[in-house]
């Protein structure tokens, strides 16, 4: 059994690497490819941990399989554990059981997994309320970061972002084609802890959630 890191990424303030990396890059177009994928060999159905991001230059998702391979697909539904999230790179660790029918990519969650657990209540900084949750890495930030945003607020409203070190847990994942940008969306509840680390649950796993009325800091 895989268990999952909740240890946030170490920052170092003198690390100033995306101060040098290339930025040439950084506002192209980030909306979905109109050209349709050409065939892809089916995937091993097989629990496999994988990483998964844009890829800029396909104008799409993709999921590599270390020693097996690269998909893309421009659209992901299903659920997957979650071990982290990385800022240098703007990928991310998941597992799970990848399925993938044309463009549309499926995961199942393993089914020996076992559901994350609840952040400790000294150890919380906030509980979102259960929304439309989009996740997605700010590559024009200074560093670059992953953040939470909850769509059903207004863009401008500063309350509707939440800036985070990590992500961890359950996540019930969802990207469809009607959506031209880059976007990610968890169908369950997030709960912050005081690293900043974004904890996932899925609503199937986990049935009893602390109350929004628990926030520190």
């Amino acid at each position: 059994m895989v268990e999952l890191n909740s240890i946030p990424q170490e920052v170092d303030n003198n690390d100033k690497w995306y101060l040098t990396r290339d930025k040439s890059r950084d506002y192209e177009e980030q909306t979905q490819r109109e050209e349709a994928l050409e065939y892809q060999n089916p995937i091993p159905s097989q629990v496999m941990t994988m990483e998964l991001s844009w890829d800029r230059t396909m104008k799409c998702m993709r999921i590599f399989i270390e020693d097996i391979g690269t998909w893309y697909f421009t659209e992901v539904f299903g659920r997957a554990q979650v071990f982290s999230a990385n800022d240098r790179t703007g990928k991310m660790e998941i597992r799970a059981i990848p399925v993938l029918e044309g463009e549309a990519l499926y995961l199942y969650r393993d089914p020996d997994s076992v559901s994350h657990e609840l952040v400790n209540k000294e150890e919380i900084e906030e509980v979102l309320r259960p929304t439309n949750n989009r996740i997605c890495y700010f590559r024009e930030d200074e560093p670059p970061c992953w953040r939470v945003r909850d769509e059903r607020m207004p863009w401008t409203d500063d309350a509707s972002r939440r800036y985070v070190s990590n992500y961890i847990g359950d996540i019930v994942m969802e990207w469809s084609q009607t959506d031209s940008i880059a976007h990610l969306f968890h169908k369950g509840q997030i709960i912050l802890d005081k690293n900043k680390v974004a904890h996932f649950y899925d609503p199937e796993l986990t049935k009893t959630i602390y109350s929004m009325d628990i926030k520190r800091g």
